[in-house]
This record gives C-alpha cells, structure tokens and sequence, in this order.
C-alpha cells in the first residue's frame, strides 16, 4: 500500500513518518509533498491507497485537494491535519469524504488509530468493490452465455422467431444487429490427443474470445456435439473474420499441425443465420483429409449449398447386407473383402473430403449397432454391444497427422472380427438354426444348395435339415420360398413390372414354379393378387 504525507512544514511531515508503524498497516511507499501542487502530481502518478494533508497550504489548501480526490480517485482515504480548530473548514472536508480530522501538534495514538481505521476502512471499501466487479463479470458471463445458447438455439429454423424474442429480451441491443456470418469447426478432426495442439488451440480461442468480448460475437460449442464449435460473428462480420483467420495463421500455419476453418457467406440475421451455420459446416467438411492445405480457411461457396453427406445407394445397402451375411457365417476373408468393397463405394482414392470421412465414420457406428441388435434377437446368449465411437478419427491419421485410408480399413476389420468371434463364442445349435434363417433373409435373391450352406456353418448337411425343421416346423426350401413370395408380393405393387421379372428378382428361376409356390401359400395367383391389389387401388383403399 501507499501513502502521501503532504505538509508545508518539513517538522510535522518528519513527525508523521516517525509516529505510525507503517509495515504493520501494509503500507511499503511513502510518498511526501511540500505544497499542494506537488500533492496533486503525485495523487494523479502514484493513486496512493491514504493522503495525510495539511488543510492550509500557499498554494492549494486541503479542500482543493479533498475536491480533486472525490472527483478523481473516490477510494482514497483521506485524513485532514490542522494547527487551526476551524469548524467550518472540519464541516467541508468532513462533508467531501475526509475520514477524519486531527488538531496539531499530533498525538501519536491518536494518529496511529485514525491511520489503522482508513487502511481498514480501505480495506473493507476494495473487498465489497471486488465482490461486486466480480458478481458483475458473473452475470455479464452468464448474459452472453445466456445469448449463446438462444443463438444455439436459433439454428433450428422452426425456433428461430421464438428464440430471437427471447434473445432480444436478454438483451435488446441484438435489435440493431442486422447481418450474421459463421465460422465453423470441429475439434473430433483435429488431434486433440496431441498436448501441443492443443495447447496452441486453447491459446486461439482465448485470443478470439477477448477480440470478441461478447459484443462483435460469440464463441459456443454443440451442447450435442462438444467437439463442435462455432464462432457467432454479428454484424461486421467480414472485418471480425478476417481477423479471426489472421489469428488461427499466426497459431497454425508454421506448424506440422492440422487446422482449418469454414466460413459462411454473410446472411441477413435473423432470418437466416441457420443458412450460415449449414454453409459454415459444409465449407469446413470440404478440406481433405489425406492431403496438407496450405490455407487455414475456407468460405462458403454456391457449389456448397447442396453438399450430400449421406451418398446411399442401392449398392451400398447390397454391400452392407453382404457384410452381416459373411458375419454370421464367419468367414473373415468375406468379411474383409466386402467391407473393403463398401469403403470403395464411399471414399475416392485421393482426395478425400472429410464428409465422406464422416459419412462413413457415422454410418459405420450405426451398421454395427444394428447387425448386433439383430443378432441379440435371434441369440441372447450373444452380448456384444459396439463402442460408443468405435471409429475415431484422431485414431486414423497417419504420418502428418493426414487420413489414412488403411488405418480405416484395418480398424472397421477389427470392430467386424470383435462381432464374428463373440458369435461364434455364443452359439448353440439352436442359434445356429436362427443364424441361418437369417443368412436366407439377407441372401434369398441367391441359388439355395443345402449342402453348401452347411459348408458354411460347419455343420452337417442332415442335421441341419432335420434341426431347422423341428425349430420352424417347416423345411428349409419352404422357409426359404416364404421370404421370397413375402418380397413378391411387395413387388406385385408395382404395376410396371412384369411378373417374370418379378420372379426372376425375388429368387425364383422358372415363373410357372414362381406361381405355383405363390399359389400354394397365398391362395392365390399371381396374376389375381395384382388384379386385387389393382381394384384396391381403383376403389381409394
């Protein structure tokens, strides 16, 4: 702490010094003054915690200084010393803040105890005023915390008049705000395992956040999705982006590290800041992941706009069902070469978008909880549950933190295996039967050969044939045709296809058998089902 003795006679500044215990109080500097200007310099350089002033000086006297003290620096404790008992000078000074008011000479206990009650006094004075800047950085914090999550919230287009009423009644100077613009990433592409990464990220959006200071915009993370952060840039936006991007180079560019941003195109808000946020992830999805940018950024283009993450295809799902059959029958060298041929519909050779890198990491994770479901209802005994996030991107890159395509290939191998092994861990003969119904599900389009399904199961041709029997109470051929006719009839809707087509598609080789077994478990033909379903159609069922 500091202090100012100020005094026009050098006696009584010496005596103060003298008579208190200044390192008792905290107090380490102490400062004097011979005239009242000289103690204005060094209240205005200095801003001394206590000023112990004579009131009358040649140049200033005590209440100019008590004057300049109130307007300036209000939280200095101020004690008054006189050799003259004026009642209307102790009134002012008393009136304008002074602590207290001592007659010369000075007794030492009485200085010592006036001092000890203004540093307390300062003291308690600092503590409420820290308490409450600190409550005030509180609700401050929660306010623009409060605004995030309603500008979260506005993302989706069916809450964004409701949001933005809430969200101008947090705050209403959002009502002057008339243009948005996004930027976008997500830290799961990025190698957050790597302590100096992210480090150096931690340090970015520090830097972003206090460039922002909640007035030119917002940083918050996907509740849903904690990886996902977004950067709200409200009006001026392109001045704002510009310099977030000149920070993320500084951080990035000269490091071996992976770091991109995607950036919206400038949208009017509120009406349509979901676009930017759709434009933002888009243009953030569209950096490679197996080749090294030399840029930090990417703006959102028009090419954009329509961005297909979920590339489906017939194909694909013909693969994806050729995958479950080559599990339930266990044979790892199908495994692996249908799951090679499924990630070869998805992801090019070069140049390959972190979208379909998503894509396939997302869709991936839900085949696998799937064919395990399956699996569970036809065997309980069969308790495999995949990871969370089996596939993790971090886990994929390679040399130059890129993506690596083998890294994927080998790592989807090895959740298949996890489910091939605790399978044929968990079956009994009965499973087996229920496996193998099954594998007809998936393969019923295909020639049926008894024999070679027990080659594929490993187990004996009769056998089967009498277990499968006795589980479903018919054959396997009836079984088999019972899925089929099932299919047909789905197709039997479809007015443009011809009936042999029909039983060619569904599995049959000959359409006067396809009829015959149609018949035999519809009651029916073909042709007079469609007839029906034809009528159905004429008379609004």
């Amino acid at each position: 702490m500091k202090v100012l003795i100020s005094d026009d006679e050098h006696h009584v500044i010496q005596a103060i010094r003298l008579l208190v215990p200044w390192e008792e109080f905290g107090i380490d500097q102490i400062y004097t003054a011979s005239n009242g200007m000289e103690a204005l310099d060094i209240i205005t350089r200095e801003v001394p915690e206590i000023v112990i002033t004579d009131i009358v000086m040649e140049d200033k006297n005590g209440i100019d200084i008590m004057d300049f003290i109130a307007t300036r620096h209000p939280s200095i404790k101020v004690i008054a010393v006189s050799g003259h008992n004026d009642f209307e000078y102790v009134r002012t000074m008393l009136t304008k803040g002074c602590m207290d008011y001592l007659l010369k000479p000075l007794e030492s206990a009485t200085l010592i105890s006036t001092v000890g009650k203004a540093v307390q006094s300062w003291k308690d004075e600092h503590e409420t005023n820290l308490r409450h800047r600190h409550l005030q950085e509180k609700v401050h914090s929660l306010s623009a915390f409060y605004s995030g999550v309603l500008l979260y919230k506005m993302l989706d287009s069916r809450c964004v008049e409701t949001a933005y009423e809430e969200l101008l009644q947090a705050d209403a100077s959002f009502s002057s705000v008339d243009t948005c613009k996004i930027i976008y990433y997500d830290t799961s592409y990025f190698p957050m395992q790597n302590a100096g990464f992210a480090c150096l990220l931690k340090d970015f959006e520090s830097q972003v956040r206090r460039s922002l200071g909640g007035q030119h915009g917002f940083i918050l993370s996907n509740p849903d999705h904690p990886g996902e952060i977004m950067f709200f840039l409200l009006g001026a936006g392109d001045m704002t982006a510009t310099s977030i991007i000149k920070a993320a180079q500084s951080f990035f560019m000269n490091t071996a590290y992976p770091f991109h941003l995607g950036i919206s195109r400038e949208h009017p808000f509120p009406g349509r800041f979901s676009d930017s946020y759709t434009q933002a992830k888009n243009a953030f999805f569209c950096f490679y992941g197996d080749i090294a940018s030399s840029s930090t950024a990417m703006a959102a283009l028009p090419s954009m706009e329509k961005l297909r993450f979920c590339p489906e295809t017939e194909q694909l799902h013909q693969l994806e069902d050729q995958i479950f059959s080559s599990l339930l029958i266990g044979d790892r060298r199908e495994i692996e070469g249908s799951a090679a041929d499924w990630l070869a519909q998805i992801l090019p050779e070069r140049e390959i978008p972190l979208y379909l890198i998503h894509y396939v990491l997302e869709t991936f994770h839900g085949l696998l909880k799937q064919w395990a479901s399956k699996i569970r209802k036809k065997n309980p005994a069969f308790t495999y549950m995949p990871a969370e996030n089996p596939l993790v991107y971090e886990e994929l890159m390679g040399e130059n933190y890129l993506f690596s395509r083998e890294a994927l290939r080998q790592a989807m191998f090895s959740s298949l295996y996890c489910i091939c092994d605790e399978l044929k861990e968990s079956r009994s003969t009965s499973d087996i039967m229920l496996q193998i119904a099954q594998y007809m599900e998936l393969n019923y389009t295909k020639p049926f050969i008894q024999s070679e399904y027990a080659k594929l199961f490993y187990i004996n041709k009769d056998y089967m044939s009498r277990k499968f029997t006795s589980t479903f109470h018919v054959n396997m051929l009836t079984y088999l045709n019972q899925i089929r006719i099932r299919h047909a009839r789905e197709l039997l809707s479809d007015f443009s296809l011809k009936i042999q087509d029909i039983a060619y598609a569904v599995g049959f080789k000959d359409e006067k058998y396809f009829a015959k077994q149609f018949k035999k478990l519809t009651n029916t033909t073909p042709g007079n089902y469609r007839a029906a379903l034809r009528k159905e159609k004429r008379q609004g069922y």
